[in-house]
C-alpha cells in the first residue's frame, strides 16, 4: 500500500468517525428533546392532579361547616396549613392545610417530586402575596424531576 492511498484511507476513517459523531450528537439531542418533552407533559398533569384534589376542599377552616362574611374570620397567616391530626392529604379538609406538603411519585421516568405552597393574596394587587387574611388565596405547585431543565410551577387563584 502507497502513502497516498493510507492517507486516503486515514481521511476516509476520520471523515466516517466525524459523521458518527454527528450523528450520535444528533440523536442524543432529539432523545434528550423527546424526555424533556415527556417530563414537562407529566409533570403538568401529576400539578394539575393536585390542584383538582385541592380545589375539592373548603375555603378556609372556618368555612368547612359554615359561611362567614369578613375575612378576619379566616385562619391567620401564620397558622396556614395542616391542623393537628390531618396527617395526610386524604385527611385535609381545606385548602390551606395543603401549604407545604409534598408529594413523590415514582413513575417510569423516575420521582416527580411536587411541592405546594398556599397564601393569602393582597386585595389591592392580587399578584401579591398578603401578610394579612383575604378571600384570595393562591395555590403554588412545584414539580420538579432528572429530566425537567428546571422546576415546573403551576398557580390557582380561589376566591370565597
Amino acid at each position: 500500500m502507497g502513502t497516498a492511498q493510507l492517507i486516503m484511507l486515514l481521511g476516509g476513517l476520520l471523515l466516517l468517525i466525524f459523521l458518527s459523531m454527528t450523528f450520535y450528537s444528533s440523536f442524543r439531542s432529539k432523545s434528550d428533546i423527546e424526555l424533556y418533552n415527556e417530563a414537562l407533559i407529566t409533570g403538568t398533569a401529576i400539578g394539575q392532579s393536585i390542584i383538582d384534589e385541592i380545589s375539592t376542599r373548603a375555603f378556609d377552616q372556618k368555612t368547612v361547616t359554615k359561611s362567614i362574611t369578613v375575612p378576619d374570620s379566616l385562619t391567620v397567616v401564620g397558622s396556614l396549613g395542616p391542623e393537628v391530626g390531618e396527617s395526610n392529604s386524604t385527611l385535609f379538609n381545606d385548602i390551606d392545610d395543603f401549604k407545604n406538603y409534598v408529594r413523590l411519585d415514582t413513575l417510569v421516568m423516575g420521582v416527580f417530586r411536587t411541592r405546594v405552597n398556599v397564601n393569602y393574596l393582597s386585595k389591592m394587587n392580587p399578584g401579591l402575596i398578603s401578610s394579612s387574611k383575604t378571600f384570595t388565596k393562591r395555590i403554588d405547585v412545584f414539580v420538579s424531576n432528572l429530566y425537567l431543565q428546571d422546576t415546573l410551577k403551576l398557580n390557582y387563584v380561589i376566591t370565597y
